[in-house]
Formats: C-alpha cells, sequence, structure tokens
C-alpha cells in the first residue's frame, strides 16, 4: 500500500519531534528544518533527484553528503533514513508537519488574514491579540494575505478555523437567497 506525502510527513515528523523533545533539543531541530527548508525552496527539484532515477544512487550520496555538514547530527542522521527509504522527495512535507508539532507544544498559533488592502502593523497586532483573547493560544504570528476580489472585509485562517468576513462571501449568500423561489 502506498502512502501520500501528507501521512508520511506526519509519521517521520512525529517521529523527529517525539526524538527531539525526548533529547531537549526541539528548538534547535525547529531552527536547523527551516535552514533546511530554504535549501529545498531555492532548489525545488532535489527532492525528487534524491527520490527518483535520475542519478545513480552513488550520485545522490554525493549530494547528500553535501548536504549534510551543514546540521548538527540529529539531523544528519534523520536525513540518511529519510533517503535510505527514499523519502527524499517529501522532505518539505515532513518540515511542515514539524513545524506545525512545534507551533502546537509552544503554543504558538499561525494566523493567515486576507484583506481586500494592506492591514497595517498595528492592525496585526490587534488580530494577533483578539485571535488569542478569544481562542486558545501564548503567541500568535499573523501573516497579511491581499485579495483584493474578496472586495472588502476580512478572511481570517488559523488553525483548523475559517472565519469569513469578506464582502465577496457576503454578496454571494444575498445572491443565493435572492435566487431562491418565494414559497
Amino acid at each position: 500500500m502506498k502512502l501520500d506525502k501528507f501521512t508520511i510527513g506526519k509519521r517521520y515528523a512525529k517521529a523527529l519531534f517525539e526524538y527531539a523533545t525526548e533529547q531537549q533539543s526541539a528548538d534547535s531541530i525547529y531552527s536547523e528544518l527551516l535552514t533546511l527548508r530554504k535549501v529545498f525552496v531555492n532548489c525545488p527539484d532535489l527532492g525528487n533527484i534524491l527520490s527518483d532515477s535520475r542519478l545513480a544512487l552513488p550520485d545522490k550520496r554525493k549530494l547528500l553528503v553535501v548536504i549534510k555538514p551543514n546540521f548538527s547530527q540529529t539531523l544528519q542522521d534523520f536525513l540518511q533514513i529519510v533517503f535510505d527509504y527514499h523519502r527524499m522527495n517529501d522532505i518539505e512535507f515532513i518540515i511542515d508537519e514539524f513545524e506545525r508539532l512545534y507551533d502546537q507544544a509552544n503554543g504558538r498559533v499561525l494566523i493567515s488574514v486576507t484583506t481586500a488592502v494592506p492591514m497595517s502593523d498595528e492592525q496585526l497586532k490587534q488580530v494577533s491579540a483578539a485571535y488569542l483573547v478569544r481562542f486558545s493560544g501564548q503567541s500568535a504570528s499573523v501573516t497579511n494575505v491581499v485579495d483584493e476580489s474578496i472586495k472588502g472585509g476580512v478572511i481570517l485562517q488559523a488553525q483548523d478555523r475559517r472565519i469569513d468576513g469578506s464582502v465577496r462571501t457576503k454578496l454571494n449568500r444575498i445572491r443565493e437567497l435572492l435566487a431562491q423561489p418565494v414559497k
């Protein structure tokens, strides 16, 4: 049975997170994984190259040898395991899941706020504070996404919540109500 990338990411990340927590090195592993993510973002096909048949195994090992020394022994060992199981093309999913676990363990909430116009730093701080008061969390990181098609209002996404107060959505609801037959 072939597993999807998300399932693989969750399994590997959970194992690494639990080990890093036991070793009291979760903070440093988290920082290293953010650096590793940059490597894979800057070379988007690297994971596939290290996993598929484009290169012979000795050539893949040479590439991995170039990457590994930049990281702690724990992360080097982890990368070797991921490589040995031909999962390097899943590394970004693993990093994403580790980041989610790390944020959850540290009470940090990632919030995405979509608006029609850019928000000021003060407005972003207010959104962060309001979210933390209403929902759980110790700290929040807010990212503003500008999407003119929402016309106005705000769409807030954090954790498993989505609060859509956009003008576009409200207009669509009114349109649906007007399209219903009169009884």
